[in-house]
C-alpha cells in the first residue's frame, strides 16, 4: 500500500482542523455489524454498528446511525430480554452552540446525547420512583446496575444506551459486576489515569462529552486530573428534606438510609438496601467541591479544542466507577429539541423529529482522499489529529503500531504503553503517516501538521 504524503498547509485549511464536531464521528467504512452474547456464543447482527452517515451545514451537523455499538453486548444479567435493535436514528447536533438560561434545561427521561459511535446515552433517572410519588427517583446507576452488560449498556425496547462513562465494568480498580468474567466486550474506550480522556460524544445542545480524565487546570496546564464532578451525597440518614432544603409532608417521606426496599423491575426482584446515592434526591450540589458546575462541565483547554470549550464530563469516583451525575443533569446550552421523540422536549420517545431542510455536504472522513476522521479501519484513533507536537492514542491498542511515511518505509515503531502516554513528533517532517497494528493490519492515519 502506498500513500502520498502532502504539505498539510496546502491540503488541510485551517476550518478542518479545527472542526471535532465532524471528525470525531466513527464512520463505519468496513460494513462490519454489531454482535451479542448469546450463551457461551457471540452472534453476528445484520445490522452494521458505528456511524452510518455524517453531513453538515454551517450550522449543524447530522448524524445518521442505527444505535448499535461495535463492542459486544449483552446478556442484561436482571433478565431484560430485549436485545439492541436498529434505531434508524438522525441526530441534529449544534455547530456553534449557544449559552442557555442561568438555570440551564434539565434532562428527561430518554436519549440526552449521542456517543460518537452513534450509541445514546440517557440521564442518571430509570424512570422509577419509591412508592410511585415522584418524590424520590431512582438511581438508574444503583438500581440498574446488576442489568448492564460488560460495557455498562442495556436496552430499553431495543433502544440500547448508556447511562455512565461507556467504560468496561472491568476497566475498574473495584468493578461493581463480574459480568466481564464471562462475556467480555471492550466498551467505547478505556481509561488511563496518564492521557486526557477522549472526546465521547456530544450533548443535543452542540457541546461536546469528554470522558473522565481532562487537564487538571482549565486552562491546560497542572498535567492531568481525574475530573471531579461538584455534586455530591448529602448527608443524611433519613429521607424527609429535598436537596434544597424543601421539608416533606410525612406521607412523601423516603425510605431511610439503609432501608430494605424491593424494586419495581424487574419482576419478583428481591429487597435492597438503599444506600445513600440509591436516589437522585441523595445528591446536592456544592459550588467549588469538584473541577465542574451544576451541568457537570466547565469551559476548559482540551485536545481538540486548544483555544478551549465548554464541556461535559463523563465522571467516575476513585475506583473509576461510574459517579452521579454521570453524565449531565441538565443542559448548559440552548437545546435542538427535534432530536426528542415525538418533539416534546427531553425524554419525549425513542426516535427523533429531525429533518433536513437545507442544503447539506457529506462527511467523508477525508479531505482531498486522505482520511481524517478519528475511526477509519481501526479500533484506535490518534488524537489531536492533524498534530504538530505530541501524539496520543486512544481505543484498542495495539501491541505494537508500526509507523509507514507515504513511501511505505516503516519510520517508527511504537509499544502499547507509549500510545496513550504520548509520543514526540519533534522533528517529524509535515505529512500524512500510516499508524498500523501489526498483529490485525487494521490502520488509522496521523497528520502532522507543518
Amino acid at each position: 500500500m502506498r500513500f502520498i504524503v502532502f504539505g498539510l498547509g496546502i491540503f488541510l485549511s485551517l476550518s478542518v482542523q479545527s472542526q471535532p464536531e465532524l471528525q470525531a464521528w466513527l464512520l463505519n467504512t468496513d460494513g462490519a455489524t454489531g454482535q451479542y452474547w448469546n450463551g457461551n456464543n457471540l452472534v453476528q447482527m445484520q445490522d452494521e454498528c458505528d456511524v452510518q452517515l455524517v453531513q453538515y451545514s454551517n450550522d449543524f451537523v447530522y448524524v445518521h446511525a442505527f444505535g448499535i455499538p461495535r463492542y459486544p453486548t449483552a446478556p442484561f444479567p436482571d433478565g431484560n430480554p430485549s436485545q439492541a435493535t436498529a434505531q434508524d436514528y438522525l441526530f441534529q447536533i449544534p455547530r456553534n452552540p449557544v449559552e442557555g438560561s442561568t438555570g440551564g434545561t434539565a434532562t428527561g427521561l430518554g436519549h440526552t446525547g449521542v456517543l460518537i459511535n452513534g450509541v445514546v446515552i440517557f440521564n442518571a433517572q430509570d424512570a422509577f420512583s419509591y412508592n410511585n410519588q415522584g418524590v424520590w427517583h431512582q438511581n438508574g446507576g444503583f438500581f440498574e446496575n446488576d442489568g448492564f452488560d460488560c460495557a455498562k449498556g442495556h436496552p430499553a425496547m431495543g433502544q440500547y444506551h448508556h447511562h455512565q462513562v461507556p467504560t468496561a465494568f472491568d476497566d475498574s480498580f473495584a468493578p461493581t459486576s463480574d459480568v466481564c468474567e464471562d462475556y467480555p466486550s471492550g466498551a467505547l474506550f478505556t481509561i488511563d489515569m496518564e492521557a486526557h480522556s477522549p472526546l465521547i460524544g456530544y450533548a443535543f445542545d452542540g457541546y461536546p462529552i469528554y470522558g473522565p480524565y481532562g487537564y487538571a487546570n482549565a486552562d491546560g496546564t497542572g498535567g492531568l486530573a481525574r475530573i471531579a464532578t461538584s455534586w455530591q451525597l448529602r448527608d443524611i440518614a433519613v429521607r424527609q428534606t429535598l436537596p434544597d432544603g424543601t421539608q416533606l409532608a410525612p406521607n412523601q417521606y423516603g425510605p431511610d438510609v439503609g432501608e430494605m426496599v424491593t424494586p419495581p423491575i424487574p419482576p419478583g426482584a428481591s429487597p435492597i438496601a438503599a444506600v445513600l446515592g440509591a436516589y437522585i434526591e441523595d445528591h446536592e450540589y456544592v459550588e467549588g467541591s469538584g473541577h465542574l458546575d451544576q451541568f457537570n462541565g466547565r469551559f476548559a483547554v482540551t485536545p481538540e479544542y486548544p483555544e478551549g470549550t465548554y464541556a461535559y464530563y463523563a465522571t467516575v469516583d476513585e475506583n473509576h466507577n461510574g459517579q452521579y451525575p454521570y453524565f449531565f443533569p441538565a443542559y448548559r446550552g440552548v437545546v435542538e429539541t427535534d432530536n426528542f421523540g415525538g418533539g416534546q422536549g427531553p425524554g419525549g420517545g425513542g426516535g427523533t423529529n429531525v429533518t433536513i431542510d437545507e442544503e447539506v455536504e457529506t462527511w467523508t472522513g477525508e479531505v482531498n482522499g486522505i482520511a481524517v476522521a478519528t475511526g477509519i479501519n481501526a479500533d484506535f484513533y490518534a488524537y489531536p489529529n492533524p498534530v504538530r507536537d505530541q501524539v496520543r492514542f486512544a481505543g484498542h491498542l495495539p501491541e505494537v503500531m508500526a509507523v509507514f511515511d507515504a513511501l511505505g518505509r516503516c519510520v517508527a515503531q511504537w509499544p502499547r504503553h507509549e500510545l496513550a502516554h504520548g509520543v514526540s513528533l519533534d522533528g517529524w517532517p509535515a505529512g500524512t503517516y500510516c499508524c498500523k497494528d501489526l498483529a490485525s493490519g487494521k490502520h488509522t492515519l496521523l497528520m502532522v501538521h507543518p
